[in-house]
This record gives C-alpha cells, structure tokens and sequence, in this order.
C-alpha cells in the first residue's frame, strides 16, 4: 500500500488543500501553527480506521485528543456531536465530517462540513503496517503506561498508545524474513548507537516489560540513557519485532528533536535506507541540517535515487487558512520558514560584525 494524495478540506488549519505524495520520503516544513502533523494525522487515522473498522470521529477525537470531533471542522462553532460518512472505493478513501442530527449514508444530500480524500494504492493479498513516532520519547514511559492511559492520568494522544502496543510485539527470530529485509539497517543503527560494529547483542532489550540498552558491554537502564538515543532505539526496536517492515508506512514527527547534528546527518542515512528498502515515509521537520540532507539526495542522485519530495506549508496572515506548496527538492520551495530564519540569522551577524568593526575603527 502507498499514499498517494492527500485532499482536505475545511479540516483544522486547511480551508483548501491537496498534497501528492511520493513513494520514498515526504517531508512537511512549515512555521508552528501549520497544520503539519495534522495533515499526518489525518491519514494516519483514515489507515487506521479502515484497518480496525471503528468510527472515524473516534479514532480522530483519541489523536487530537479531543472530546468532540466537531473542533476539527475549520471555522466552525456549532457544538453538536459531529457526524461521520466514510467510503471505500477502487482505491480512494474518503471520509466527510459534517453537523447532522441523523445519520449520513452515501445517497445523503448533507452538505458536509470537512473531508479527508485520500488516494492509495492498495494489494489486498499484502498485510501492511503502519507506524506513528510522535514527538513524545515512548522507551522511558513504557513502564505501566498502559494502565494509567486506560485511567486517563496522562494527558498523551492515541499515536502513544498504539505505540506503546507496537513496542508490545516480541521481537523476530533471525530467520524470520522480515528480521533478514531490514537486517543491514538494524546494524546500522546499532552502530549508530553503540558506535562499534562488533557488538553481536541487541542494542535495545524489553525484559519485564522494562526497556534497557546494552552499550559496549554494560547493560544500562533506559532512564540511564539519552533522549536521542531512546528515540533511535525505538525505532531499532520496531523493527526488531517486525511492527515496521519494507512494506510499512512510517509516519515521524519531528525525527530531529534532542538529536545532536552528527546524529541528525545519520538519522537522514537511515531515513534513505528505509525508503530504499520499499518503505513509505512522512516526515514533519524544523530542523534546517535534516532537511537539507534530504534535500541533497534529490539534488544530486545516484543511479538508484531515492524518492524524495518536499511540502512547505505556510499562511500568508495569521487568520488565513494555510497554504501548501510542493517541490522535489527544496530548490523548489519558495516558502521555507527554515532557510528563511538562517538567513536573517546571517544577516544579523553580519550587521553586529559591522557594528563591531565600525566602533573599533572609532578608536
């Protein structure tokens, strides 16, 4: 299964959108505020909702984190529960939210409020995952989470919980096939972890029900290890038990956070590796250098490229729905809040560095 597009319309911050996505990787820029990771969300709730059969407007009041999907309407303040249709058809999905006191059905003449399009291509003899890496590091919070999420003690969306189930899973054995499809990768980020290529152990073990790392010979409890890490281990660790797969859609938002730069440049490798192998991946980041590192894999590629295409997202005023603009590279992009920043940033040093010079000049 691919995503290939993506429609919205008058869903949260879009009054108008549509994205056309690659196979490889989709990367989402764009200022806070934009709609990135709701734009993920979206299709991440369409997938799971066909995959479970369960309402739609639960499935997106549990990621929003809301009690009323009606808040997700753009504009919109009628305070009635909202009313879902959803649809299945030669391989578009569509989903339409909208303010009803009946019941929507497909010859219904509503005229409804938001809706999700979403274009796939779909084998219905293949079994695919997919996966959410939310911005919250999962490893360090495993422990009872899933009592005190079921008590409502934690304030985390649904992408922690289906997480925390997909780090449930036991990991393969090492003849299983989809351990062997991503087993230079799984080394690859052991290396990246332990910095050595002869440990022979997991990096990343769950023993009663707790998670520890095992980094050149010492056994570390995951608390004992950094933020950054964690969020690599976990992404080692779902494809240890097969939760991610060549197959798999990966679905990572901002992969940069608490990641120093030499990380971020290896994470970008990663990020290549996977979608070389057959995986989907979207994306959504502030991070100039990891953008950038994606960027030069469309720019200059290789004989076998990887698919890469970039989404700026941006409102042209703060009450303005947002904007998409789309490009192959980020040479394509006229809207990008990254590059932007970075920018006035040297121009901010290069008025100080006059300042400063005209001042000795004074003496």
């Amino acid at each position: 299964m691919k995503i290939k597009n993506l429609s919205l319309k008058n869903f949260t911050a879009f009054e108008q959108a549509k994205f056309n996505f690659c196979d490889g990787i989709n990367v989402l820029i764009g200022t806070n505020g934009t709609g990135k990771t709701h734009a993920m969300k979206a299709i991440y709730a369409v997938l799971n909702s066909l995959k479970t059969a369960n309402m739609l407007s639960n499935d997106l009041e549990k990621l929003f984190n809301i009690h009323n999907s009606n808040e997700l309407i753009r504009n919109n303040n009628n305070t009635r529960k909202a009313t879902t249709f959803f649809s299945h058809k030669n391989g578009r999905l569509e989903f339409s939210l909208g303010i009803s006191d009946g019941i929507i059905n497909p010859d219904s003449t509503i005229d409804y409020k938001s809706e999700i399009d979403i274009e796939v291509n779909i084998n219905n003899s293949e079994t695919v995952n997919f996966v959410y890496l939310p911005t919250v590091e999962m490893l360090s919070i495993y422990d009872h989470f899933f009592a005190t999420y079921e008590r409502k003690e934690i304030p985390y969306d649904s992408t922690c919980y289906d997480l925390a189930l997909a780090l449930n899973a036991a990991t393969l054995r090492n003849t299983h096939a989809d351990y062997q499809s991503v087993e230079p990768i799984l080394k690859h980020l052991q290396e990246i972890i332990t910095d050595s290529k002869s440990q022979e152990q997991d990096v990343v073990v769950k023993e009663s029900e707790h998670f520890y790392f095992n980094l050149n010979g010492n056994k570390l409890d995951v608390n004992l290890v950094a933020d950054g890490y964690r969020k690599l281990g976990t992404l080692f660790y779902l494809l240890r038990n097969g939760s991610l797969t060549t197959n798999s859609i990966l679905f990572w938002d901002e992969p940069e956070a608490n990641l120093n730069p030499k990380l971020i440049v290896k994470v970008a490798k990663v990020l290549q590796a996977l979608a070389d192998s057959g995986m989907q991946i979207f994306i959504a980041t502030h991070d100039y250098l990891l953008s950038h590192e994606l960027s030069l894999l469309a720019e200059y590629p290789s004989e076998n490229p990887t698919k890469v295409k970039f989404f700026s997202l941006h409102k042209p005023n703060h009450d303005s729905s947002v904007m998409t603009q789309e490009g192959d590279s980020l040479a394509d992009i006229s809207h990008n809040p990254i590059l932007e920043e970075f920018a006035d940033y040297y121009d901010r040093e290069v008025e100080l560095f006059s300042n400063e010079d005209s001042s000795n000049d004074t003496h």
